[in-house]
């Protein structure tokens, strides 16, 4: 299957075409019609040439496409339809009421399910509108901007752009991806670019891609390798990292994070482990244990504790005052949940 895009332009709204060219049951391969691809500014499409191959009438063949917003503005998603010759040989569960902020992503599954011999054809229809300067587009052009000077090896002027993004108040989800690739290039200016770097960059690219499990492989090369690099803290949390976030493994994410702590006790990363164990322990429904953890978290940060008032305060710094706040918040919400549990319901069913 040969997929092609291309866009026309109306009235403040962009077309996406995807066409999808396959090949149908027990038939020779496809042809290329050699149109020529139409880059669209904002909207990627992540496969854009695919065959699904010779199949079976009857069967089914499963395709994941993803549509990732990569530019600065906002677009609303309008319709996406299969259409064209052979489009009952296609699909799909189409979502609706699509909103890409900047940084968002959308996979559509299509199956392809030929009902006959011969090539088959048909198109994924994405039509969507674009709206400019809405939200924090002026935000999101740093970081972009701050990509292609990391992809440039220019990792300081990288740097320098990823932090004014940060200082912008950006509140999409590339600002989880500038907080993990700044610290990673700041300590590259310090300690250089190596291999033990190429392997966790790979790794966080990787994981940007969606592809964990690829990115777990290279964070183990970079720990069996380099045991003695700086980045083997780094490389150890976002192991944990990927567990919990990525795979909602919440048991074994808590455990490699214990050995973050206990290998690494001075690590940078100590307070953000201790966190996501709380966090990891309320997943598993262990309700004690997590608020345990944020206890144990919230004194490390207390400057100030007064026992017979049961009053404290946080030491007088950011950090400090940062993490006494996020366990309180979490303190409060496992109280608040542990009182609705154990509130009888006095509702008389009849009324």
């Amino acid at each position: 299957m040969t997929i092609k895009t291309k866009s026309y332009f109306l009235t403040n709204t962009i077309a996406l075409t995807v066409s999808v060219a396959m090949l149908g049951a027990c038939t020779g391969s496809g042809e290329d019609t050699g149109e020529i691809l139409e880059e669209i500014s904002g909207i990627k499409v992540s496969l854009s040439d695919y065959r699904y191959g010779v199949q079976d009438v009857g069967s089914r063949t499963p395709q994941m496409f993803k549509i990732s917003n990569v530019g600065v503005d906002t677009y609303p998603i309008n319709t996406i339809v299969i259409t064209g010759e052979n489009a009952e040989d296609f699909l799909s569960e189409i979502p609706e009421g699509v909103v890409l902020e900047p940084g968002d992503e959308l996979e559509v599954g299509v199956e392809f399910s030929p009902l006959g011999d011969g090539q088959r054809i048909a198109s994924l229809d994405i039509d969507y509108d674009t709206i400019v300067g809405i939200g924090s587009n002026r935000s999101e052009a740093l970081y972009y901007s701050a990509r292609d000077f990391e992809e440039a090896g220019d990792y300081v002027t990288a740097s320098s752009t990823y932090r004014e993004y940060l200082n912008s108040n950006a509140s999409t989800r590339n600002k989880a991806r500038a907080m993990i690739k700044l610290p990673l290039l700041e300590e590259a200016d310090v300690y250089g670019t190596g291999s033990d770097f190429g392997l966790y960059k790979t790794a966080l690219d990787k994981r940007d891609e969606g592809d964990t499990y690829a990115a777990l492989q290279l964070i183990d090369a970079l720990v069996r390798q380099h045991n003695n690099s700086y980045l083997v803290d780094d490389a150890k949390y976002m192991r944990a990292y990927i567990q919990m976030v990525d795979h909602a493994d919440y048991q074994l994410a808590y455990d490699n994070f214990q050995r973050l702590q206990d290998e690494h006790p001075d690590s940078s990363y100590i307070d953000t482990a201790l966190y996501s164990q709380g966090l990891a322990q309320h997943e598993l429904g262990n309700t004690a244990k997590a608020e345990e953890i944020f206890l144990a978290l919230k004194d490390r940060h207390t400057g100030v504790k007064l026992d017979l008032f049961e009053l404290q305060w946080p030491k007088d710094n950011y950090v400090s005052r940062l993490w006494f706040d996020k366990s309180d918040e979490q303190l409060e919400e496992i109280e608040l949940q542990v009182e609705n549990e154990t509130t009888p319901d006095n509702t008389d069913p009849t009324g």
